[in-house]
């Protein structure tokens, strides 16, 4: 819980159709308006992603390190680092170093 993983310059999280009504509900706001306030075209313009502030942290991320919507959290975020990570992932990731090579 120390959102380290949140707060990664140039992280994206994709979100899919279910994931945004989920968010959307969740916030108590429209599914049109949700997209157009708070995602974005992925720089490889096949999904939405969630927008960051401008230092990049997630736009989700409480001061204490909490996620704001976690129960509704997209997968990327609720299956990290337990069904994918990335080769830098253990310099991120404190929970992780020496996970990663086995021990």
């Amino acid at each position: 819980m120390c959102g380290a993983c949140c707060r990664i310059k140039d992280g994206i999280v994709r979100v899919s159709d279910a994931e945004i009504a989920r968010i959307a509900a969740f916030l108590r706001m429209d599914e049109s308006e949700f997209i157009e306030r708070e995602t974005e075209v992925a720089p490889d313009r096949k999904s939405l992603i969630l927008k960051s502030r401008p230092d990049g942290s997630c736009a989700y991320l409480t001061d204490d390190n909490l996620c704001r919507i976690n129960p509704v959290k997209p997968d990327k975020c609720r299956t990290f680092p337990f069904e994918w990570t990335n080769t830098d992932s253990d310099e991120v990731c404190l929970g992780l170093i020496g996970r990663l090579d086995g021990n």
